[in-house]
């Protein structure tokens, strides 16, 4: 994942997201486990994905890409029902 370590970040984090919001026992926590799981990114350090794909390349378990995008998506739903967004 050396060839984006901002990318192989959100891919990780999202891929994460992604899997416990499809659990039955995932769902109550969905919007605040996203809103801390980015933040807890950020706070590490880490920025945002440059969308070159190479982090989805390199992945040894291979997460694709696209995942990303139901993260950010699904953080952007989880700001609007906050409030914060």
């Amino acid at each position: 994942m050396a060839a984006c370590p901002n990318g192989s970040a959100m891919l990780f984090t999202s891929a994460k997201v992604n899997h416990l919001n499809v659990l039955p026992q995932g769902s109550p926590e969905r919007g605040t486990r996203v809103l801390d799981m980015v933040a807890q990114m950020d706070a590490e350090g880490f920025g945002g994905c440059t969308l070159t794909g190479e982090c989805a390349t390199a992945c040894p378990k291979g997460i694709p890409l696209p995942s990303i995008s139901a993260m950010n998506r699904e953080w952007l739903r989880a700001r609007r029902k906050a409030g914060r967004g």
